[in-house]
């Protein structure tokens, strides 16, 4: 499923028009990234949690040059799904 569909999917669902659909999965996006950014776990009920994981500065080597290279430290976010989700995802 692309993003369109999944989007006219959830419009159909909850029975609002596609532009409103699209302002509501921004939010969600920018809500996640600003809470993970400030190292906040995000929790929607019976979906899943969004928790941010923080990566250590380390360096690497640079193949092209042989070089070592020092990359900053990230915010990864990781998604763990919950119950609900799974149960239905297994039933389905």
């Amino acid at each position: 499923m692309d993003t369109k569909n999944f989007r006219d999917n959830l419009a159909t669902r909850l029975g609002r028009r596609p532009a409103d659909v699209d302002a509501l999965i921004a939010a969600l996006g920018h809500i996640v990234g600003h809470s993970c950014a400030e190292l906040d776990s995000v929790a929607v009920p019976t979906f899943g949690t969004f928790v941010p994981v923080k990566e250590q500065e380390q360096t690497v080597t640079d193949h092209t040059t042989g070089g070592k290279v020092l990359l900053p430290p990230q915010i990864r976010i990781d998604f763990r799904p919950g119950a609900m989700l799974l149960k239905r995802l297994r039933h389905e």
